[in-house]
């Protein structure tokens, strides 16, 4: 069972703990979600397991749920770390966004890294590859809905953007 902080509507911490599948009505859990860009300007993109219950075979950039105590910066830090291997400073990281869907506010990250795919160490029960796209590359994905839908709209918001 991973617990999570509950947030009211003002993105305020209320103090409460709960399952993270057990968010109760009209409040909120953090969830984060992280870019990782090189100096070519491409975007590093994971795809799920074709066992995944959601989303399988689709791709995405790394994040989850934000553990109770963590802030969202060390939520990232460890989703990067858990799922791909990655070991990034706190310098690193550059805070985009946050916006709020049903059950959870997404705090959106951005990490300039240079990483060889060859030194990644995915995570066995939830990646089952990495790549570089460019964005022509990633917006084509994106176009055959070989992306997680939830990635479209912030993509178009806070990463194209700034390229």
């Amino acid at each position: 069972m991973e617990l999570v902080d509950l947030y009211d509507g003002q993105k305020e911490l209320t103090g409460e703990t709960v399952n993270k599948k057990e968010v109760p009505e009209g409040k909120f859990r953090l969830s984060v979600h992280v870019w990782i860009t090189n100096d070519q300007g491409e975007l590093l993109v994971q795809q799920r397991l074709a066992t995944a219950h959601k989303f399988p075979n689709m791709w995405s950039v790394t994040g989850g749920s934000v553990g109770a105590g963590e802030s969202s910066l060390d939520g990232v830090l460890r989703e990067l770390s858990e799922e791909l291997g990655i070991n990034a400073t706190k310098d690193e990281m550059k805070f985009l966004a946050s916006y709020r869907r049903k059950i959870d506010y997404v705090d959106v990250w951005l990490l300039n890294k240079n990483i060889d795919v060859k030194d990644i160490t995915m995570q066995e029960d939830e990646v089952q590859a990495v790549k570089w796209v460019t964005l022509e590359e990633f917006e084509k994905m994106l176009d055959n809905k070989e992306v997680i839908r939830s990635s479209y709209d912030y993509y178009k918001l806070y990463i194209k953007p700034i390229f």
